[in-house]
C-alpha cells in the first residue's frame, strides 16, 4: 500500500475509533449531577462511626452536563439520622462558607444529603414533599445526585434544604440571631444546663445565655421526637406534661427563660387537646386557641394518605412565630417519609392496608413518654373531623388528582433509574425484583390510597381502622376492625415481627417453654423434651392475654 494511502487509512481509523469513543463517553455521560467530597480515611471513620462529629472536607459539586458549580472547602460534613444513621449508606449535612443555590433549592448554607437507604424506589419523600407544599405545608425542595466521597462511588442521593428557620427557608423570626445579638459571645460557649429528672430524663434543657431579646414569644421550630434519643441528644428541649419528647431546633441555644416559656405554651395546648371538651383546665382556651386547626388538619392527611408509620410521633415538626405577628403553633414542616406508601421491610413484613386508617387512630400511651397520640385526641373533636373532611374533599383530593394525572413520578423515575439500579446493587437491597417493580409499588400504593380517601371522605363509609396497637419484646401485632362494628370483636389482620438478627425471636425467660413434638389432636404423645415456643404461639398467648383483661373470649 503507497506511503500516503496508508497515513489517510490510519487517519481516518483514528478519527472513526476516537468517534466511537466519544460517542461511549457520550453515552455514559452523567445524567444526574455529581458530588465529589474528599477528606482522610480517619475523618471519614470518624464521622461514619459518630452522627455528632463533624469533619472539614474538600467537595467539588458539577451539574449533569459536568460544569463545575462549587469547588472548595466545606465548613463541614457530618453523618446524620437516627434509624437512617444505623445504615450501611449513611445520610450526610453539609454546609458551605457561604450561601448557594443550586438546582432550584431554595437559597442556603447548610444541605441534607438524603440516603433513601430503606426506600428502593428513591422517590417516597419527593412524592410527601411535593404534596405537602401544593396544600401549603413548608416542605424542602429536593434534587439528585451521585456522590462519591474519595474517588469511591457512594450511591444516588437526594439533596434538599435543611429545616432551618431563615428567609429563605421558614420564616419566621430567627430567636438564635436575636441571642446572638443580646449575647457578647458565641452561644456554644455558653455553658449547658438541664433541670428536673424523672426516671433519668432531663425536663428541661438549654444554655445559660447572659442575656434574652425583649420579646421571646417567638420563633420556635420544634420537634416531637418520639423516642428519646433524638431528644437526648439535643442541646435544648423540654419534656411536656404528657411525656412527650420535645427538642427545639430553633432556638438551637434556648435560654432557660426560652425554653420554659415554649414548655408552657406547649402544654396548654396538649391540654386543651386532651382536654374531652377541647378546653385547657389553666386557662379556659380552647384547643383551636392554641393551634391551627387547618394546617394540623393537612398534615394529619398527609401523614395518613401516605400511611406514615411514624405520622404524628416523629419528625413531627411544628412552629410558632411572635405573637405580634401569630400566636398559634403550626404544623410542618414535612419531613422523613421514606417508610410509607406500603414501605416497612424494617421489620420484614408489610403492616400496610390500602384501606387503613392508622395515623389518627394511634392512641398509644400519652402520659408516657414516646406517646405520639395528639392526632388521636384531635379527633376526639367534632369540629376537628369536620375541618380533616373538608380539607381532602376541597384541597388534598384534587391536588392528589392532579398529581397523579400530570405523572411527575414517571419523569423522576426515568431520570434517575439506571443510577437507583446501581445504587441497589450496591447496596444489596433485597425486597423488590428490580427498580420498576419498587417504584410500581409505591405508586400503585399511592392510587389505592387516594381511591379509598376518596370513597372515604365522601361517604364516610366503613374501612378499616387500627383499634389495638402494641410493642412488647421487639413483637408488634394490630387489631382491626370495621367502623361500626362492636370494638369487642376485633379481627387479627397482621402479626408483625422484627426479624433483625439483632432482636432475637425468642427472649430466654420472657417466654414458657412447650413441649417439643406436640400433636395437639392426640395429647397422649406429647413429649417432655421442650423447646422455644414459635412465634404464632407467643402471639396467641399475649392476644389471649390481653383480650382476657377487656372481658373478650378469643
Amino acid at each position: 500500500m503507497p506511503k500516503r494511502l496508508l497515513i489517510i487509512t490510519l487517519s481516518f481509523l483514528a478519527f472513526v475509533c476516537t468517534g466511537c469513543h466519544r460517542g461511549e463517553e457520550q453515552e455514559k455521560a452523567p445524567t444526574l449531577p455529581s458530588l465529589h467530597i474528599t477528606m482522610t480515611p480517619l475523618q471519614l471513620d470518624s464521622i461514619l462511626e459518630n452522627h455528632d462529629n463533624k469533619v472539614s472536607a474538600y467537595a467539588l459539586l458539577t451539574d449533569a452536563q459536568g460544569d463545575t458549580l462549587f469547588e472548595g472547602d466545606l465548613t463541614h460534613i457530618k453523618a446524620r439520622g437516627n434509624t437512617s444513621f444505623k445504615e450501611k449508606k449513611k445520610p450526610f449535612n453539609i454546609k458551605f462558607p457561604k450561601k448557594q443555590a443550586f438546582f432550584g433549592l431554595d437559597r442556603g448554607k447548610s444541605f441534607v444529603l438524603l440516603a433513601n437507604a430503606c426506600d428502593e424506589s428513591y422517590i417516597r419523600n419527593a412524592i410527601a414533599f411535593d404534596l405537602a407544599r401544593a396544600i401549603g405545608i413548608h416542605a424542602p425542595r429536593y434534587a439528585y445526585l451521585t456522590l462519591y466521597i474519595n474517588d469511591t462511588y457512594w450511591g444516588l442521593y437526594q439533596i434538599t434544604n435543611k429545616i432551618h428557620v431563615g428567609k429563605d427557608a421558614l420564616d419566621i423570626t430567627d430567636l438564635d440571631k436575636q441571642n446572638e445579638w443580646f449575647n457578647s459571645k458565641p452561644l456554644d460557649e455558653y455553658e449547658w444546663y438541664g433541670s428536673g429528672r424523672k426516671k433519668e430524663m432531663v425536663l428541661r434543657k438549654g444554655i445559660l445565655l447572659d442575656d434574652d431579646p425583649d420579646d421571646i414569644t417567638g420563633g420556635y421550630l420544634i420537634d416531637n421526637t418520639g423516642t428519646p434519643g433524638p431528644y437526648n441528644r439535643s442541646l435544648s428541649g423540654f419534656v411536656s406534661n404528657a411525656e412527650d419528647n420535645i427538642r427545639l431546633l430553633s432556638p438551637k441555644y434556648a435560654s432557660p427563660r426560652e425554653v420554659e416559656y415554649i414548655a408552657q405554651r406547649y402544654n396548654e395546648m396538649e391540654s386543651a387537646v386532651l382536654a374531652s371538651d377541647g378546653v385547657c383546665p389553666e386557662t379556659g382556651r380552647y384547643y383551636s386557641e392554641y393551634l391551627d386547626v387547618e394546617s394540623f388538619a393537612r398534615y394529619y392527611l398527609l401523614n395518613e394518605l401516605l400511611l406514615n408509620w411514624d405520622g404524628g410521633w416523629a419528625s413531627f415538626y411544628m412552629y410558632k412565630d411572635i405573637d405580634l405577628n401569630d400566636s398559634k403553633f403550626y404544623a410542618g414542616p414535612a419531613w422523613d417519609f421514606d417508610r410509607t406508601l406500603d414501605n416497612l421491610h424494617f421489620q420484614n413484613a408489610t403492616i400496610a392496608f390500602p384501606n387503613m386508617l392508622f395515623v389518627r387512630e394511634k392512641k398509644s400511651k400519652i402520659g408516657l413518654s414516646c406517646s405520639g397520640g395528639l392526632f388521636y385526641y384531635l379527633f376526639q373533636h367534632d369540629d376537628f373531623q369536620r375541618v380533616v373532611v373538608d380539607c381532602y374533599l376541597n384541597e388534598l383530593g384534587p391536588v392528589c388528582h392532579n398529581y397523579l394525572e400530570e405523572h411527575p413520578f414517571d419523569s423522576l423515575v426515568a431520570l434517575i433509574s439506571d443510577e437507583a439500579d446501581r445504587d441497589n446493587a450496591k447496596y444489596k437491597k433485597r425486597y423488590s425484583a428490580d427498580y420498576a417493580s419498587a417504584t410500581n409499588r409505591a405508586t400503585d400504593f399511592l392510587r389505592k390510597r387516594i381511591a379509598f380517601f376518596d370513597q372515604y371522605y365522601s361517604s364516610m363509609e366503613e374501612g378499616h381502622v387500627l383499634v389495638s396497637y402494641e410493642w412488647k419484646y421487639q413483637r408488634n401485632w394490630m387489631f382491626c376492625y370495621q367502623l361500626g362494628e362492636p370494638v369487642n370483636a376485633p379481627q387479627l389482620v397482621k402479626a408483625v415481627y422484627n426479624h433483625d438478627p439483632v432482636y432475637a425471636l425468642y427472649y430466654p425467660g420472657t417466654d414458657s417453654l412447650v413441649p417439643d413434638g406436640t400433636v395437639f389432636l392426640t395429647p397422649q404423645k406429647l413429649e417432655l423434651r421442650k423447646r422455644p415456643p414459635t412465634d404464632h404461639e407467643v402471639l396467641m398467648r399475649r392476644i389471649q392475654k390481653k383480650l382476657a383483661k377487656l372481658g373478650i373470649d378469643f
